[in-house]
């Protein structure tokens, strides 16, 4: 008798129960309010899926963070490579557009990912003594990038490319520097630029 009670018990535990798939659905909000609504009179009496609720979203809330994509998975990170010149560009890479030949040496060439650089330092003619960049990047999108340089100091200064790639910076002091061209999925980093 204990044993056909025992089986008895087995076969209707939770008979009226919805099944943990549409009680992940509800929670989820992915079923129609027909669906939903004797689901949610259940849960009002029902310990047992009140309790299988609270289980999904303590799984939900632990393994929510690692279904996101980090920062590093969502963003291409490049690091440009310093490429020769010897008075040809390589990969169609150009001077800037605004680009003024002078006593000063020819554009530093840089290749990152599916991008390239042209760095070009000359004096900065509104401010004796100082230099100033004039940069062009190819091969990547123009709109929404942001180009920023990082002083010694950790100073940053920061502008955006227009629609042709071309980037300047003015009035900057000799030193060492740091640039980063960053767009919505891509980061292109020159981390040794001395401007002499």
């Amino acid at each position: 008798m204990a044993h056909l009670d025992d089986s008895l018990k087995a076969a209707f535990y939770r008979i009226t129960c919805p099944d943990s798939a549409t009680l992940g659905n509800f929670h989820l909000g992915l079923l129609s309010d027909e669906a939903a609504a004797p689901i949610a009179k259940h849960l009002a009496i029902c310990p047992h899926c009140t309790q299988e609720i609270a289980q999904l979203e303590a799984f939900l809330g632990e393994t929510a963070v690692t279904l996101q994509p980090s920062t590093t998975e969502r963003i291409k990170v490049w690091i440009a490579k310093r490429i020769p010149t010897g008075g040809h560009s390589r990969g169609g890479v150009g001077t800037p557009a605004f680009a003024v030949r002078g006593g000063d040496t020819g554009p530093l060439m840089y290749e990152a990912g599916e991008a390239q650089l042209s760095l070009e330092v000359q004096d900065d003619p509104e401010h004796p003594g100082r230099k100033s960049i004039l940069g062009l990047v190819l091969g990547i999108e123009t709109e929404h990038v942001t180009v920023r340089l990082f002083g010694e100091d950790g100073a940053e200064t920061a502008v955006t490319l227009d629609p042709g790639g071309n980037f300047t910076f003015t009035n900057l002091a000799t030193g060492p520097y740091q640039l980063i061209v960053s767009g919505p999925d891509f980061e292109i980093q020159v981390s040794e630029l001395t401007i002499a």
